[in-house]
């Protein structure tokens, strides 16, 4: 395992902003503005910094030890150090708290220099505007040029989008994880229910609770905040994991519990349920690091944030992004579902920008972002660090027909795109744009490691995401006989292309039918190479049949090559048989005009 990056001391800047302060969007002015961020890496010429947003209630420990502690305690530990997805032995990486927090950086708890007391009620309201433009001032300061990329996920995540439209030119690249251009109505309704809890709460007192506190968290509406929290956590694990965590199951510390300590339980409407005393645990480490007037300010800027405010649509707000882009969705989560991440990317590619995306089926919610980031560490190390490619003699040979069928600078969608070897041929052989669509994991991270735009996705579940012919050539190699639809594929294929090639293996050919002939089983070769049970050929694909379909589908077919490797195959093929001598097609067809 790869050690951390050791001791991370928390830091603290006063931002230079001048006798005219700094001017809130909303109209407010703060005069003074304390960032508290930490930083780890070493800077490089100020161009190679990795800025993290962090999420909702986290803060700018996103990595290493802090002073005192024994081990690491980072919200992101195995995503940030020497040789993992964020290399510090390569990137220098910066995570602030955001402004209006309670984490050090300026907010309701701060003392309001006008006053000498804190800030309560008096705190402006800000936007996510105001945190971006805090956040580019600290940097700023620190010598950063341009940013290698910024990450967020979640709250974070909606910050960048702000930031990435804002200003286009800020950085490199851009991770989106776990998030959204803007909340849906759900999520708004959670948010508004929490901030009622609070407001609702007698203790809050308009905002004014200090008093005799010092600013401590955890003090004033306590009841309010911790309602809050509770419903915001059962947002962010999945309804499956509560279940399989939980279930029905009682509290054992009070299946037997005296008759006394029941009955208080009763008086008061308490339940004996696991899933209420985990809640109750939840809640109560948060007071003790939450400030309930900062809970009120940083969710109501989550909720006003909104690109399409400002620019008319997503398509317009993402249509000035100049940053390479990933985003990431993970299955189950409530709060951004899939359905808004893939908002992000039509928006971006409706805008022809260089987007990947990927789709996580983690079971465990919003919250895997930060829990389960196996699969996430290896896709976002690919992106931000992409390896050298090597093209190889043997995979020139095997793609020689396709590359003669491609253009030079086509724009190329490779469906099926495995690990992405016929893209580095493309690129190497035709310098094409070159995306890929691969639904296998462990395959879309080594396409996306290679430098490729790589779409998760399943041609059999459409490619909506795609708008209509973004491609000049889709390309389909030896995957069409494992599609369950090859009619819907072929017309989604000419939906998003102008052209499209397909490969298959040619069942008709002479070796398949020789064996079948002479053992009465089906072949298991080179070609073939599976056993009639675990094959993923469901069809039985030949030239003629392929011929056939394409008339009835009016497809037209602009050029064929019928290949094999075998003496005997391109002997028929020299006399003309192609069904009977190829053991693989490649055929470039269109849309028949």
């Amino acid at each position: 395992m790869n050690e951390g990056v050791g001791i991370v001391e928390l830091k603290k800047m006063k931002l230079p902003l001048g006798a005219d302060g700094f001017k809130l969007a909303y109209g407010g002015v703060l005069k003074e503005i304390e960032v508290a961020y930490e930083e780890c890496g070493a800077p490089n010429n100020g161009y190679n910094t990795v800025y993290i947003t962090h999420a909702l209630t986290g803060d700018s420990h996103v990595a290493g030890i802090r002073p005192g502690e024994e081990k690491p305690s980072g919200w992101w530990e195995g995503m940030v150090g020497p040789g993992r997805a964020i290399d510090t032995n390569i990137y220098h990486v910066v995570c602030a708290n955001v402004l209006g927090g309670c984490s050090g950086t300026t907010g309701p708890m701060s003392t309001n220099p006008e006053t000498g007391r804190p800030y309560g009620s008096a705190f402006p309201q800000y936007s996510f505007d105001d945190a971006v433009d805090v956040f580019r001032l600290l940097l700023k300061e620190l010598g950063v040029k341009k940013l290698a990329a910024i990450i967020g996920g979640s709250y974070g995540g909606v910050q960048v989008v702000n930031w990435m439209t804002r200003y286009p030119d800020d950085a490199e690249k851009v991770i989106l994880v776990a998030t959204s251009a803007n909340l849906n109505t759900q999520a708004l309704a959670f948010a508004v229910m929490s901030r009622s809890a609070i407001t609702d709460d007698p203790k809050w007192n308009g905002g004014d609770y200090y008093a005799g506190t010092e600013g401590k968290c955890g003090e004033g509406p306590r009841a309010g905040l911790t309602a809050a929290r509770q419903l915001a956590h059962v947002t962010y694990l999945s309804r499956e994991l509560l279940q399989r965590k939980f279930g029905r199951a009682l509290q054992e510390s009070f299946v037997n519990a005296p008759d006394a300590d029941r009955a208080e339980r009763d008086r008061l409407f308490k339940t004996y349920f696991q899933i209420e005393s985990y809640l109750d645990y939840q809640a109560g480490k948060f007071l003790k690091r939450f400030d309930a007037n900062s809970y009120l300010h940083i969710t109501r800027s989550l909720d006003l944030a909104d690109p399409c405010d400002r620019y008319g649509s997503l398509d317009a707000a993402f249509a000035r992004v100049n940053a390479k882009t990933l985003v990431v969705s993970y299955a189950n989560d409530i709060l951004f579902p899939p359905w808004q991440s893939d908002e992000i990317v039509s928006a971006l590619m409706n805008a022809h920008k260089s987007v990947s995306y990927c789709h996580i089926n983690s079971g465990t919610g919003h919250d895997s972002f930060l829990t389960d980031i196996e699969d996430l560490s290896k896709i976002v190390g690919g992106f931000l660090h992409n390896r050298d490619v090597k093209v190889t003699e043997a995979q020139e040979r095997d793609f020689r027909s396709i590359v003669k069928m491609v253009s030079r600078g086509d724009h190329v969608v490779d469906i099926g795109c495995g690990d992405g070897t016929l893209l580095n041929v493309l690129r190497k052989a035709k310098a094409i744009k070159g995306d890929g669509v691969e639904i296998d994991l462990d395959r879309y991270e080594e396409a996306i490691a290679d430098g490729h735009d790589i779409f998760w996705d399943d041609i059999d579940d459409r490619l909506d995401t795609i708008p209509d012919r973004h491609y000049d050539v889709a390309i389909m190699s030896d995957t069409l006989q494992e599609v369950k639809n090859p009619r819907g594929a072929l017309d989604e294929l000419l939906r998003i292309a102008d052209e499209a090639i397909v490969t298959f293996p040619n069942f008709a050919a002479y070796r398949i039918r020789l064996t079948l002939a002479l053992t009465g089983r089906l072949p298991v070769s080179k070609q073939l190479p599976f056993q009639w049970y675990d094959t993923p050929n469901i069809h039985c694909i030949t030239l003629k049949d392929f011929k056939a379909l394409c008339e009835k589908e009016n497809i037209e077919i602009l050029e064929v090559r019928a290949e094999s490797r075998h003496l005997i195959g391109k002997l028929l093929l020299l006399l003309g048989f192609k069904n009977l001598g190829a053991s693989k097609i490649i055929a470039r067809i269109r849309r028949k005009k």
